[in-house]
């Protein structure tokens, strides 16, 4: 019976689960629609002509001509491109244009310009993520696990068993004031700071108990962050919602934590490339779903989400594969170095040959997402 009452309750959620779903393919579009207008901008801005643009691959669904561009919603809306006349690129529209040589062509366009528009995508990425993070900022963090440890108060809320707080007698709600006579100053983010450098060494906390001020000498556990051994207390801080900040200190708080964020990503590409271990790495079914989800739990959090997204996307594409900017980037580098275009069959071979490694990447990532997803979460949200 209570199987099928989870069935029933799971049928009755159905549309509001479709709701959210498309709500979370809109915001992925909406990034891969703003990486690629970035490229778009950039040639525009040095009069390079763009024959189409497409947000999602497959057959369009939508198009209209507005000047020279023919803009597309297609079928498939993971991925996007702009066509760019003198650029020959495999999956970047009907490339009718891709050896064109005049004027308005990239090919004839010089160094630095080539790689302002190779950029543009990755940089309108950022640009995405600062501007988000500053308004999360400015309308007050969610109470959610998403923005820990900067929506945290240096309160204990909970404590691993075993860990370093419970053999030294920390106790849930006592507040950590300071780490070694240095003030946290209300900042959980400070805190962890200084507790990082000391695993497996004694740090002298400074807590406040039931209004009893106490100094407890404590030696940290270590555990692993990215490769790299840190210091550990075991402890989970207690999760506010923050009020809004004014408009000056929202943008300071949302560069800095976008830069922490972008600097924790880079961590995490150099972990998986050195390990060779896609393990942690979500394909586009945990994407999709994860990104739905923040959906159904309000603008704020699906704001992040789309914010952390725009970053890894920014990064992604800094690799250099052939089907990502960074990949083109280096071929126009390479050409740059020796003075000529690198041979057509040779580039599309390379091409070919990245597109089926990625597919093959993907198929396996979204093999292995189901495996997460369905078993255990497909009645559970």
């Amino acid at each position: 019976m209570a199987f099928i009452a989870s069935i029933y309750e799971y049928i009755l959620t159905v549309p509001l689960r479709v709701f959210y779903l498309g709500v979370g393919l809109f915001g992925i579009g909406f990034l891969i629609g703003f990486h690629e207008l970035g490229h778009f901008v950039f040639c525009k801005l040095f009069r390079i002509r763009t024959p189409s643009f497409s947000i999602g691959f497959g057959p369009r669904i939508i198009k209209k001509k507005i000047g020279e561009t023919t803009f597309a919603l297609s079928a498939i809306p993971l991925g996007g491109y702009v066509e760019i006349a003198g650029s020959a690129e495999i999956g970047q529209g009907d490339q009718q244009e891709a050896l064109s040589v005049d004027h308005s062509s990239f090919a004839i366009k010089p160094y630095w310009q080539k790689m302002l528009v190779m950029g543009g995508g990755i940089l309108f990425n950022l640009l995405f993520a600062y501007l988000a993070f500053a308004l999360i900022f400015m309308i007050g963090l969610p109470k959610s696990e998403i923005m820990y440890p900067a929506n945290a108060k240096p309160v204990i809320e909970s404590i691993a068993p075993g860990s370093a707080a419970e053999k030294f007698q920390l106790q849930p709600g006592d507040e950590i004031t300071a780490v070694n006579n240095t003030s946290v100053e209300n900042d959980v983010s400070k805190l962890i700071a200084l507790i990082k450098p000391h695993a497996n060494q004694q740090v002298t906390l400074n807590i406040r108990r039931n209004g009893t001020h106490l100094s407890l000498p404590v030696t940290l556990d270590t555990k692993d962050f990215l490769g790299t051994s840190i210091g550990s207390l075991g402890i989970m801080f207690t999760i506010v919602q923050t009020p809004g900040l004014p408009l000056w200190e929202s943008i300071q708080r949302g560069i800095n934590y976008t830069n922490t964020i972008i600097s924790h990503t880079f961590g995490a590409f150099k972990y998986i490339f050195g390990k060779r271990d896609v393990s942690q790495m979500a394909g586009p079914v945990m994407l999709i779903s994860a990104t739905a989800k923040g959906a159904g739990k309000g603008f704020r959090i699906f704001l992040v989400f789309l914010a952390i997204i725009s970053i890894n996307l920014a990064i992604l594409n800094l690799l250099p594969l052939p089907i990502l900017d960074g990949g083109q980037a280096l071929f126009y580098t390479i050409e740059a170095v020796i003075g000529k275009p690198m041979p057509t069959r040779i580039k599309e071979y390379i091409h070919l040959g990245s597109w089926l490694l990625v597919l093959v990447l993907i198929l396996y990532l979204s093999y292995k997402d189901i495996l997460r997803i369905l078993p255990f979460k497909l009645f559970n949200s």
